[in-house]
């Protein structure tokens, strides 16, 4: 008898369809893995949030050596609302005598646009002592006001003034640079962009994350010290105020 030949319609197996199940599997499990790190993240920061005094008001906070307060938009030379805040706020810590000082931190790189000048005339018009006042000129990023508070400053322990939303991220990296910081929520108002800070704080805290662990990355300037016990004027006079 012989053998019976091959049919050329018989089914044959499909390996193109095992490999592509194979795919989606592992992007499937890529995708949670992904989703589990970055809620992990988000976590931990609001973890190392909830370990330090929150304050809404100078009455509640303990002592500290410094305000710091970073910079946000001006327009022209007039504080944004977020900034405005922020200034009354750090002002009522330092006119309480929570705070021996107050270090400002903003964005002084471009010809037009200056953050520092605004927040420099706000606290010497409202009577703050010349010498009380820091001016930190490379405040970038919060990850280089931050460095430079403890690098450039020798800020050991501060009261971050900032909204509520901006605070996880400040305080986890503060944390993590080893400074003793308090949260002041500077939360005076709805702010128009609020919803649109809150998902972008979404991303940044991501970034923060990788800045600090992964990329251990340094501030844009460093520079010789200005220890925040002595007086503030050399930081700002000539450069920011004649």
């Amino acid at each position: 008898m012989s053998a019976q030949s091959p049919n050329k319609h018989s089914r044959r197996p499909f390996p193109f369809r095992v490999k592509w199940k194979s795919l989606i599997r592992v992007i499937a499990i890529f995708l949670l893995a992904f989703f589990i790190f970055i809620g992990f993240v988000d976590w931990d920061f609001y973890r190392n949030y909830d370990a330090v005094p929150h304050i809404q008001s100078a009455e509640e906070s303990f002592s500290a050596t410094v305000a710091l307060i970073p910079g946000a938009a001006v327009h022209g030379n007039k504080p944004s609302p977020v900034l405005s805040d922020r200034l009354k706020c750090g002002l009522s810590l330092y006119q309480s005598g929570k705070v021996k000082k107050i270090l400002l931190s903003g964005d002084n790189g471009q010809a037009d646009y200056n953050e520092l000048r605004p927040m420099l005339e706000f606290m010497l018009a409202n009577h703050v002592k010349p010498e009380d006042v820091f001016v930190d000129h490379a405040g970038f990023r919060t990850l280089d006001t931050l460095i430079r508070a403890k690098e450039v400053f020798l800020v050991n322990d501060a009261i971050f003034v900032s909204q509520s939303f901006f605070l996880p991220r400040a305080i986890y990296l503060g944390r993590n640079l080893g400074l003793n910081l308090q949260a002041f929520e500077c939360n005076l108002r709805t702010y128009k962009k609020e919803g649109y800070y809150y998902w972008r704080e979404f991303f940044a805290r991501q970034l923060a994350w990788w800045d600090i662990h992964i990329w251990d990355t340094p501030p844009k300037y460093l520079g010789k010290p200005f220890p925040i016990d002595k007086s503030g004027v050399p930081t700002w006079k000539g450069s920011i105020i004649k």
